[in-house]
């Protein structure tokens, strides 16, 4: 190994002394000596003339020799890993220095859960993202974390708003959610990931292990996220300005056919489902086969000579008045780019910071406008954050954490997917400029503009959360920290549909009037204790005693036929003759004690120890509480003497670590009997009855997850490589499933404790600076992730196994084919028939014995017995999610001012549905427009796609396509205005920005984006940045 690191440090000393070979030309006095680091010498350090291009690299003894235009000069003494070194010449031909390693990578204090650690005592799996110089024009901090951490996932949010779903080490869970919990600075966050305010984060800590984790006990199953907001920091106040303005466009564009297309496809349906009708009956009298001449095509329906041929030819295929006049007057409507624009989004954040010897504050504010992609996609919100913190004395600390904020989404968008079925001879408005409700005259089709163009909506949603704390230091190395934090929702959800609308037509005008509101509140108190004994001893504790409650209000009004005037809308909502209400409201409570122990031991053994025990008002009254412990250990391997020659190691540590986690995710009264009601009549009267419609179970349990894991951190060659390896595994039992029961019960199903998942998986994260010069520095980073699950167990009935001759030979746990979920396969696995081709006209006959036909996609008969049963043929043929991800971040910095950075990932190995293939049965392309896909036809004999209205409900079945991609995710490039500049205006840390966000996507699938299934956006964002 030490062979192959001096190796490599000779070809890095090759390159950087030709890098600094063009300033030694002109030089006289010379200087040598050698570096060092406890005893041990430096390999490649640099040895810089101050405010010069000149220097020199140290060889493999750690020696240096470098030449100077006089004796004066300073030289500055430097290596990736160590604190740089100035040393004045001052007529010294011989300098040695030793220089001392730097440890604030390793000092850097991580959250773990009610505290924090320093990063190199940390046992458990915990992976930190910053902030700091982001470019990206997002709204949540789900697109800020997409890609960036092994083992995580983050949904593709397209619309204006963004945001988007997070899955952290893959599905634990088959019924209640795996959603990771959120933290927000030290308090369980329950709110919305969308008001908070990206450009307040300072660090995201991602804790993935079931040790870390397990602090949190109840809710942490799924991973928990731990977002830290910025704090003022010491010296003068600081004001902050950043500007991001952006523009979107569509990518992957997914056309439906244009005029002249759809009027082929017309044809081609028309002679499909028409066999009967002569050759050429349903073709353009200007482009007839061969055999069929005009007079014989007019012959078809006793037209003249001197008819109107367009006209006739639109009739017979079953065009209505309405597409028939817009075609011969060459009014064709594209209604696909009317649905889709370029958007424009703009976010402005404005931040005043500071901190002394009594307080801390950090306040700021923070707009947004962004438009989508699609039309009437429009966002809009307001976010403002107070962080105080006041040492009212030397022993006590109060805090305050506010934040506020307002969503605007009161414009209802086109509906694109009506888009793509609306005739392109169709029309968008009425001769009278009123809107067209349906534009083919079809009574299918309506209008996709409808509720964009017609709908008054008010959408607005405002929230506020606060959290009041103290920390009173006390003796003997005891803090006492109370935390209240008080979180308040309130939505009005109000719209109308005018009598003279699409949607509000029949009845006579509609108002509705919804108010949402939710109130919880949480108290943490918390007792830390840490003390140090004969100086190799430290311990940690801390002790939490917490309460919660959560309640929520929704109450909705409704009526129509608004009198004696609509013209007040949703505003007169009681004005009307057929009045609808109704009310919800729910309430939980919770409750848990935790106590953690860390004990470091000549800081190179690690150990965690952790108890939690939790209460939730949700679950059966036999088993409201459940405990969670966890245990870890960590070994410093470094730090051991036998591996203190072994210069080129400066971080080796193992991790092992055990834990159980709950999952409480589920509805606040699973575990009561459900009651509905029913009207009926009673001696001439109607009355109202109740009924319950689901059993109790006053033994409903807690989900609990056991978790594994073994990590190695590592870094290497002066910290120039560092990275983690992470293995683990999960076992999650009684899951939280409702239970169908059979009808003469009486009851539709109970929510029960019934079977197991089992999840395993790998992790990958390397981070390497691959050159760091006066000029140029270069450093990249390298994530990859696999993960496996699989039903260990369901409802525990058994089901005989048959041999070929039916004969009885064990016994299996039966699947749940409805479902979808199988014992011993993963949760996303696909089980469908499989696809060989599509029947051929050469085929009919045997087609037929299917009941399929020339067209038809051909399914595999798994045991070749003449018909398709789900038991017999259906295979598993892929999954769902994907089986490999992988992420590589590049950065550059040229002359200290300029950074250009690029990120890609990718998502392998998974499959989706696309009936597009298909052309499914219940698809009326006899009447609406439809992607542009190929289809089959006797003239066109196509493998790959099925005939118009082909059979796909005999048996139901599914086409699956590869979904793996490979994406250029961001690309920035941005620039550091120098102070020398900025300073006369009083101005520092100018920055300016360009950003792209995804540029390029390289997949073989057809479709929309293969990440997010829908239209997605490329995004070009200009920023800039500065301070006063």
């Amino acid at each position: 190994m030490h062979e192959k690191y001096n190796l490599f440090m000779k070809l890095y000393l090759f390159f950087c002394l030709v890098s600094f070979s063009a300033g030694i030309c002109a030089q006289n006095f010379i200087v040598t000596g050698k570096v060092t680091s406890n005893g041990e010498s430096v390999i490649g350090a640099t040895v810089q003339v101050k405010g010069k291009i000149n220097g020199a690299i140290t060889d493999v003894d750690g020696n240096y020799r470098l030449a100077l235009d006089n004796s004066k000069e300073t030289l500055v003494f430097s290596f990736i890993g160590y604190q740089s070194k100035e040393v004045a010449v001052n007529g010294k031909s011989v300098i040695n220095v030793e220089l001392e390693e730097d440890v604030a990578q390793l000092e850097e204090v991580v959250v773990v859960g009610y505290g924090t650690m320093r990063k190199k005592d940390l046992t458990g799996a915990i992976t930190r993202i910053s902030t700091e110089n982001a470019t990206q024009s997002v709204t949540s901090v789900t697109e800020m974390l997409r890609g960036t951490v092994a083992g995580f996932s983050a949904g593709f949010g397209t619309s204006a708003k963004g945001g988007g779903s997070m899955l952290i080490r893959g599905e634990k869970s088959i019924n209640a959610s795996n959603s990771p919990l959120i933290v927000l600075d030290g308090v369980i966050f329950n709110g919305d990931l969308v008001d908070i305010n990206p450009s307040d984060i300072e660090t995201i800590d991602i804790l993935k292990d079931g040790s870390s984790a397990a602090v949190y006990g109840s809710r942490a199953a799924s991973g928990v996220v731990v977002i830290s907001t910025k704090q003022g920091n010491e010296g003068k106040p600081v004001i902050n300005f950043d500007m991001k303005i952006g523009m979107q466009n569509l990518t992957r564009n997914q056309r439906p056919f244009n005029g002249q297309e759809y009027m082929i496809m017309r044809r081609d349906e028309k002679i499909r489902s028409n066999p009967s009708r002569p050759l050429g009956y349903f073709h353009n009298p200007d482009n007839l086969p061969q055999g069929v001449d005009l007079n014989t095509w007019l012959s078809y329906t006793g037209a003249s000579s001197d008819s109107n041929l367009a006209e006739i030819w639109m009739n017979r295929l079953a065009f209505s008045t309405t597409e028939i006049d817009n075609y011969l007057a060459g009014r064709e409507t594209d209604w696909y780019d009317a649905s889709f624009q370029n958007a424009l989004r703009q976010d402005y954040n404005v931040s005043i910071s500071g901190k002394n010897d009594r307080v801390s504050y950090y306040w700021s504010l923070g707009s947004i406008n962004n438009q989508g992609i699609v039309v009437g996609d429009k966002y809009k919100t307001i976010r403002s954050r107070l962080n105080l913190k006041v040492n009212v004395t030397d022993w006590l600390q109060v805090g305050l954490q506010a934040h506020y904020a307002t969503r605007n989404e009161s414009v209802d968008e086109v509906d694109w997917a009506e888009a793509i079925q609306a005739s392109p001879w169709g029309s968008k408005y009425e001769e009278d400029g009123s809107l067209k409700f349906y534009p083919n005259d079809d009574n299918m089709s309506t209008n996709p503009f409808a509720s964009y163009e017609q709908r008054d909506r008010f959408n607005v949603t405002q929230t506020f959360n606060a959290t009041l704390s103290a920390k009173v230091t006390l003796p003997l190395g005891f803090v006492y920290e109370m935390n209240y934090s008080d979180y308040n929702d309130w939505q009005k959800n109000h719209y109308f549909d005018s009598s003279t609308s699409m949607a509000g037509e029949k009845y006579k005008g509609h108002a509705v009037r919804r108010n949402n509101s939710a109130h919880s509140w949480m108290l943490d108190n918390i007792l830390r204790w840490n003390h140090t004994f004969n100086k190799i001893h430290k311990f940690d504790l801390t002790l939490l005693f917490n309460l919660e409650k959560n309640q929520t209000w929704s109450d909705k009004a409704e009526n129509s036929n608004l009198t004696p005037s609509e013209v007040l809308g949703w505003h007169a909502v009681a004005n009307g003759t057929n009045p609808v209400v109704g009310s919800d409201d729910t309430v939980d409570t919770g409750n848990a004690m935790m106590a953690r122990l860390n004990y470091n031991l000549m800081d190179r053994y690690l150990f965690t120890a952790s108890f939690r025990r939790d209460g939730y008002s949700a679950f059966g009254s036999n088993n409201p509480y459940a405990n969670f412990p966890a245990f870890a250990f960590g070994w410093r391997m470094n730090e051991e003497n036998f591996m203190k020659t072994v210069s080129w190691i400066d971080n080796l540590k193992l991790r092992l670590s055990w834990g159980i986690n709950g999952n409480r995710s589920i509805g606040r009264y699973a575990a009561l009997a459900n009651l509905d009601s029913e009207k009926y009549l009673h001696n001439g009267s109607t009355v109202i009855g109740i009924y319950a419609t689901r059993l109790p179970n006053e033994n409903l349990k807690w989900e609990k997850t056991e978790a594994y894991n073994v990590g190695f951190d590592f870094a290497f060659l002066g910290n120039r490589l560092n990275g983690t390896i992470e293995a683990y595994y999960m076992s999650t039992k009684d899951l939280l499933l409702t239970r169908s029961l059979p009808d003469i019960i009486g009851f539709s199903g109970v929510t029960t404790n019934l079977g197991e998942v089992r999840n395993k998986g790998f992790e990958l994260s390397l981070n390497s600076v691959n050159i760091e010069h006066k000029n140029f520095k270069w450093s990249s980073s390298f994530i990859a992730s696999l993960n496996r699950n699989e039903i260990a167990h369901l409802y525990g009935e058994m089901v005989d196994v048959l041999d070929k001759d039916g004969n009885v030979i064990g016994q299996r746990e039966d699947d749940d084919i409805q479902n979808g979920w199988y014992i011993g396969h993963a949760l996303d696995e696909i089980y469908d028939y499989k696809i060989l081709g599509v029947w051929q006209e050469n085929e009919r006959e045997e087609a037929a014995k299917y009941g399929k036909e020339p067209g038809d996609f051909k399914i595999w008969d798994v045991n070749n017995d003449g018909e398709y049963l789900p038991e017999d043929d259906k295979v598993f043929q892929g999954y769902k999610r994907p089986r490999f991800s992988f992420g590589i971040g590049n950065t550059m910095e040229f002359f200290k001012c300029v950074d250009f950075s690029f990120f890609i990932r990718s998502d392998l190995g998974h499959k989706s549905s696309n009936s597009h293939y298909s052309h499914p049965t219940d698809y009326y392309y006899d009447r609406v427009n439809a992607y542009k896909y190929d289809y089959w036809t006797p003239e066109n004999p196509t493998n790959e796609f099925a005939r118009l209205g082909s059979n796909t409900k005999s048996p139901s079945f599914n086409v699956y396509k590869n979904r793996s991609y490979v994406r250029l995710q961001e690309v920035s490039l941005a620039y550091r205005i120098p102070n020398k500049i900025t300073s006369k205006w009083s101005v520092s840390n100018a920055r300016v920005y360009v950003n792209i966000s995804n540029p390029l996507l390289i997949t073989g699938w057809d479709f929309w984006d293969p990440e997010s299934l829908s239209p997605a956006p490329r995004t070009f964002t200009f920023g800039i940045n500065f301070s006063l």
